[in-house]
């Protein structure tokens, strides 16, 4: 593997120009203000003080399309520096994944699904569908194509879609940890095992609740977190001692969610406290001067601000109040 270890003098220019930038940025001033409004049009004004492009007149599925291609565009934009393409490559790797179930499914259920592959991976969409149909994929990356293989091969022996994601999500998050650990930097090793923590949190909760197997969870959790998966077998189906086992400190809130999400109540409360619990641990270093630690964080509240974005501009598309998109919404990094 070539070298990828991180220097922050290489970053200096680049955390000057983002710091600049996320002055634009969504904040709850300007998330309030986006609420308040009595129209979508007058929302999407303020979305455009964010440097978004002009959204009006768009229904719900050309405003993710117009998100989307802002976050595609950014990406490629820093990406384009060496020195940085293995930060921004931690993000655009899940959308990797996410077409390469997409094309899985999309082939197990004999349908035409290319409308919703995203851009913003590493992969141009075209290149991996025609590598996917063709068979011919030596010019993916190592890790893709084994995703691609055990997807295929899961879904064709057990046809369960579900199954299927479940290994693609494996080959993600080995890959993951595997670049994390190439970077050399303990703060992003320890984001990723974070990561890994909220996915088996997750787990743990959604198979506990719909009551599947521990066959099942025990094929779903993740290692490499900060709990062990051993450790997370062990835990009672009601969720007596996760916290025992779910020890980061972001992570307090949802576990503490987690006994009532399992019975049914406040999961968007315990979904909710899942996702906020990466921008806890962002905040530890936010005063950092350069290095790749501001571009990660930066790049961690553009995909925040992307989602909140979208709950609320498709949110005033639909007519929900704005007390309800605003419960709906996770706690970003200011």
């Amino acid at each position: 593997m070539p070298n990828t270890k991180l220097r922050d003098t290489d970053f200096l220019y680049m955390t000057s120009m983002l710091r600049a930038r996320e002055i634009k940025m969504l904040s709850p001033e300007k998330i309030n203000r986006m609420l308040d409004t009595d129209s979508y049009e007058d929302a999407v004004k303020l979305a455009e003080e964010c440097g978004y492009r002009d959204m009006s007149g768009m229904n719900a599925f050309e405003v993710d399309s117009a998100l989307s291609e802002h976050r595609t565009a950014l990406f490629r934009e820093l990406a384009a520096k060496d020195y940085a393409r293995p930060v921004v490559d931690l993000f655009r790797m899940k959308y990797d994944y996410h077409n390469v179930k997409v094309l899985v499914k999309s082939m197990g259920a004999n349908v035409d699904a290319t409308h919703i592959l995203s851009e913003s991976g590493r992969i141009d969409t075209s290149k991996l569908t025609e590598a996917f149909i063709s068979g011919e994929r030596d010019d993916l990356p190592a890790a893709v194509r084994e995703a691609i293989h055990d997807g295929v091969s899961v879904l064709s022996r057990t046809k369960d879609p579900q199954l299927s994601d479940i290994s693609i999500d494996q080959v993600y998050f080995n890959e993951l940890s595997s670049l994390s650990q190439e970077l050399g930097s303990a703060f992003i090793a320890g984001y990723i095992r974070l990561l890994t923590d909220i996915a088996n949190l997750k787990t743990f909760v959604r198979s506990q609740r719909t009551q599947r197997s521990a066959d099942f969870m025990r094929a779903s959790l993740l290692p490499g977190g900060n709990a062990g998966v051993v450790s997370i077998l062990n835990v009672p189906a009601a969720g007596e001692g996760l916290s025992d086992v779910f020890q980061a400190p972001e992570l307090g809130s949802a576990v503490d969610l987690a006994p009532a999400a399992l019975t049914g109540g406040a999961q968007t409360q315990f979904e909710r406290a899942c996702d906020n619990a990466s921008m806890l641990y962002l905040i530890q270093k936010r005063y950092i001067a350069f290095g790749p630690v501001p571009v990660l964080t930066y790049l961690t509240k553009l995909e925040w601000e992307i989602t909140t974005l979208r709950m609320i501009l498709t949110g005033k598309l639909a007519g929900i109040a704005p007390e309800i998109i605003k419960e709906r919404l996770r706690d970003g990094y200011v």
